[in-house]
Order: structure tokens, then C-alpha cells, then sequence
């Protein structure tokens, strides 16, 4: 388990003149503000870093993504980010995996956000399995073009879905998809995805209200984002690039709402084929993505959790169906909205608070049970 400054042993610390690039405008570019591992670091430069990035294995397209996001302009705090390096192959796939897993959770005890680039989907099991090590439950949100679930639970090309729903110690709470292409999507992944209570918007809905997809990042832990999500034009470079997909700007619009959310701690960028580090138009999107998850992280307001909600604007609403009132917070500084689901039968009082928008509200005023509530009432069941 990597501990301190062990934790560096697991890294190939990045080769900086490499990152070099010319900038279009006149700014100053954000790589001269990145602090970077080297020989000489020390654990206080990973305790004084708010966020901290580094690359997977065998992916040298995290290295031309890391050289257009150091191009671009520097809006943050100095010193506040630092590049670990690429992660260290191990002998066989399962070490690169444990790995992965104890650096993971090393950053989790840390309570830094991290920023993975590169490899695949099916790598966010070992992401997963580092927060079960910290033994507290996980939500994750996936965006990618079809969703990484098999009907055929034991199949041996089953998904990393499959994987943590039949883990013995099954942390996951909640799952969310988002940007899914039906032709891409079996109805029976669907119908499976609603038995258990997750949630899943199709791009046609993004594309039509994209605010309302804010909320699910900020119940989420973990963020696997496909590059495969975005459409061909704009991102060549993916694992299963096609004409239809995210555009670009609102792949940079989910990401900075990824950044905002106070909850979310692992973004983790994959799914680039194997012509990725050549392709200028991939990389440099890619760098734009993360260029604007960073914008939202340094714009975070420290609301709940690091808040009590209870301090916010409250509204009660009596919905008959329910049996007893829905309890909505409001904040004042953001006009951010939550709302409060009780566990079942508990003799204590006991409950959550989920991120919801405003129209969950008016639809609880409206008399209907709003979906957010009840997904999550039945999970805690």
C-alpha cells in the first residue's frame, strides 16, 4: 500500500521539455504554473496541491494532451497542481491494477481530486475497487456512447458494471449514464438499469436541456468519460468514434460541471485509439475538456457537503402519494437545489440529501413524485 512519499515510486515523472508548445495568443501558459514530480519533490508538495494529474500506462496520447493543456492559459492558483508523471507499467496487467488501486486510494485518504488520462473504461474497476478500499460507498457516472453493462452478468466480456455489481463487498450505491446512443444500447440494458434503480439520460436529452444533468455530478465519487462520447468530427481519435455524439462544447460544458461539484474527487479521460497521441484534433479536445474541469474545480463554493444544508432556504411540499412531506433546500449563493430522502422505516431519522434541479421542485408541487427521489428512496430500501 503506498504511503507518503512511496507513493512517487510508482511514477515515471513526466519529461517537461517535452511539454514545451507554442501558445496562439499572448497569455501565460498554465504549465508554468504546474509543479511537476521529480527527484527532488517531497510529500509537502503533494499535501500543498489541490489537484494532482497523471497518466495511465502504455498511453502516449497523455503526454500531447498534458502539452496542449500546459499551452493553454493559466486562470488558476499558482503552485495548486501537480503532475505526477505516467503511472509505472507493472509486470502483468494485474499489478498495473493493484497499482493503480493503491495510488488511488492513497490520494483518497489525502482527500485530493485527481485527474487520470488515458487507458480504457474497463479501468475504472480498479478506480472503483481503491474507494471499496476506503470502505465507503461510491456513486459513478459514466458518459461514453453505449453503456459498460452485459446482460450475461459471468460473461467473460462483461463490463466493469458487471464486475462491481457481483463484488461480495458491492460499494456502489448509485450509477448514473449520460450522452448514450439508443442504436448503440440494447432495451434490455435499459429495463436492467432501471431495475436497479440507475439513472440514464440519452444524448437527445443533454443536447436538449443540458443543465439538467448538472445535479448527477454532484451526487457522483467517480467520472469515466469516453472520448468515444463525442462525435467522430470533433474527436477522430476514439475507441469507437461515430457521426453522432457529444459536440465539443458540450463536452467542455459536462466537464466544468464535473469540476463544480463539491463531491466529485476522480476524472478520468480514456478511450483514445491507438492513432490518439497523433491526432492533433483529439488531443488538443481533450485538453480543453480538462482545461475546463479545472476551471469548475477552483470555482467550487465548499456548498454541502463541506456545508450544512439544513442552513439553506427550505421548502416543504406535501405530495399524498408519498405519505409524507418532500423536504427541497435551497442555496442562496448558487441557487442550487437539493432534496432530502429518508431511509425507509428507520428508527433514526436517518437520510440523504440528492442533487436535484428546479424542476424537480415544481414537479413535486405539481403533485408527481419526482424520479430523483424515488430511485433513491427505493435504494435504500
Amino acid at each position: 500500500m503506498a504511503t507518503g512519499r512511496d507513493l512517487f515510486a510508482y511514477f515515471e515523472p513526466a519529461d517537461t521539455s517535452l511539454l514545451s508548445s507554442r501558445i496562439p495568443f499572448q497569455y501565460q501558459p498554465l504549465g508554468d504554473q504546474v509543479n511537476f514530480l521529480n527527484s527532488d519533490s517531497s510529500e509537502t508538495d503533494l499535501d500543498s496541491a489541490q489537484i494532482v494529474i497523471f497518466g495511465y500506462p502504455d498511453s502516449p496520447e497523455s503526454l500531447m494532451i498534458k502539452k496542449h493543456l500546459y499551452a493553454l492559459s493559466d486562470h488558476f492558483p499558482a503552485s495548486s497542481i501537480l503532475d505526477m508523471g505516467t503511472l509505472r507499467k507493472g509486470k502483468t496487467k494485474a499489478d498495473t491494477e493493484s497499482g493503480l488501486r493503491d495510488v488511488v486510494a492513497e490520494l483518497g485518504r489525502k482527500q485530493k481530486t485527481f485527474i487520470l488520462v488515458g487507458g480504457k473504461t474497463k479501468d475504472t474497476f480498479p478506480v472503483y475497487n481503491a474507494y471499496a478500499l476506503l470502505e465507503q460507498r461510491v456513486n459513478i457516472c459514466g458518459i461514453d456512447a453505449g453503456i459498460p453493462l452485459s446482460i450475461e452478468m459471468k460473461s467473460p466480456n462483461s463490463h466493469y458494471l458487471n464486475k462491481i455489481l457481483l463484488d461480495p463487498k458491492n460499494r456502489l450505491f448509485d450509477y448514473t449514464h449520460l450522452a448514450y446512443q439508443a442504436y448503440f444500447t440494447s432495451p434490455a440494458i435499459l429495463e436492467l438499469l432501471d431495475q436497479l434503480f440507475f439513472n440514464h439520460i440519452r444524448l437527445g436529452r443533454i443536447r436538449q436541456d443540458i443543465q439538467e444533468s448538472e445535479p448527477e455530478f454532484r451526487n457522483t465519487d467517480i467520472l469515466s468519460f469516453s472520448m468515444s462520447a463525442i462525435r467522430e468530427s470533433d474527436a477522430p481519435a476514439s475507441d469507437h468514434s461515430g457521426p453522432n455524439g457529444l459536440y465539443a462544447e458540450e463536452a467542455c460544458q459536462l466537464s466544468r460541471y464535473a469540476g463544480l461539484s463539491e463531491r466529485l474527487s476522480c476524472f478520468f479521460l480514456n478511450d483514445f485509439s491507438a492513432k490518439g497521441a497523433k491526432d492533433q484534433r483529439s488531443t488538443a479536445l481533450a485538453a480543453q475538456i480538462i482545461w475546463h474541469f479545472l476551471q469548475g474545480f477552483f470555482q467550487r463554493k465548499s456548498e454541502y457537503p463541506f456545508k450544512d444544508i439544513r442552513s439553506y432556504q427550505k421548502f416543504i411540499v406535501n405530495v399524498p402519494q408519498v405519505g409524507h412531506d418532500l423536504l427541497f433546500y435551497k442555496s442562496q449563493k448558487t441557487k442550487r437545489w437539493w432534496l432530502e430522502v429518508p431511509y425507509p422505516e428507520s428508527k433514526y431519522s436517518r437520510s440523504i440529501f440528492v442533487a436535484c434541479t428546479p424542476s424537480d421542485y415544481q414537479m413535486a408541487c405539481n403533485g408527481e413524485i419526482p424520479d430523483r427521489w424515488w430511485k433513491n428512496f427505493q435504494r435504500l430500501s
